[in-house]
């Protein structure tokens, strides 16, 4: 694997790759500044009354731009031919280069991961949630509209808390569980200092992780 990193800029961010090109992502300064970002906020809310014993605690999921301005790392792209150790490894190399040319004015760097799918590639969240809004394929309206299409999504779903328990249990116990074939990639920013964030995609339930940049 070459040791050499080629950055090109594009009109919003850099795009990072190794030199042999089997691997790249895109860095981009702020994201949501030109087309709005939606996620859902994963929260918490308590249903108490001491005198009938009761004591619930509810995960919430709700529909907002919280993430607006933050830097993000994202269009991650990895030759199938590379095992999953020289995937972890191109990974480990990228988003280190990534952390050091990320924007100084963005508080934090964030990286969204595709939720998990069953072995008949289905996302239980999206079939829980996103299909009773949307009816046609998910895979092709993101072909169709690219970075745009989680936005075009947002404006069809609820505004309202959502309680996750009403989803189902498939959907509540996948929630924020990456997509098995990007496990190389989840253990490279584990390691880079990225965690679970209180964010989740809005289409498959997907985590967004994040880490605090460091100040220059």
């Amino acid at each position: 694997m070459s040791e050499r990193l080629v950055i090109t800029p594009e009109a919003d961010g850099q795009r990072l790759a190794l030199a042999d090109g089997s691997a790249t992502l895109r860095l981009v300064p702020r994201l949501g500044l030109v087309l709005p970002r939606y996620h859902f906020h994963v929260g918490r809310v308590v249903h108490a009354a001491q005198e009938l014993g009761l004591f619930r605690v509810q995960t919430t999921l709700l529909l907002g731009n919280d993430l607006t301005g933050q830097a993000e790392l994202c269009d991650f792209q990895v030759s199938p031919a590379l095992d999953e150790t020289a995937q972890a490894e191109a990974w480990r190399r990228l988003v280190g280069a990534a952390i050091e040319h990320a924007s100084p004015t963005a508080p934090q760097l964030v990286a969204e991961l595709p939720g998990w799918r069953d072995a008949a590639g289905q996302s239980p969240f999206w079939q829980a949630l996103g299909a009773r809004f949307y009816r046609g394929d998910p895979q092709q309206a993101q072909q169709q509209f690219g970075d745009a299409w989680r936005s075009h999504l947002a404006a069809l779903l609820p505004r309202q808390t959502i309680y996750l328990s009403f989803l189902g249990t498939a959907a509540e116990t996948r929630l924020s569980q990456p997509a098995d074939s990007v496990s190389a990639l989840a253990q490279a920013l584990a390691e880079a200092g990225f965690d679970v964030s209180d964010h989740v995609r809005i289409d498959d339930g997907g985590p967004v992780l994040s880490r605090r940049l460091p100040r220059r």
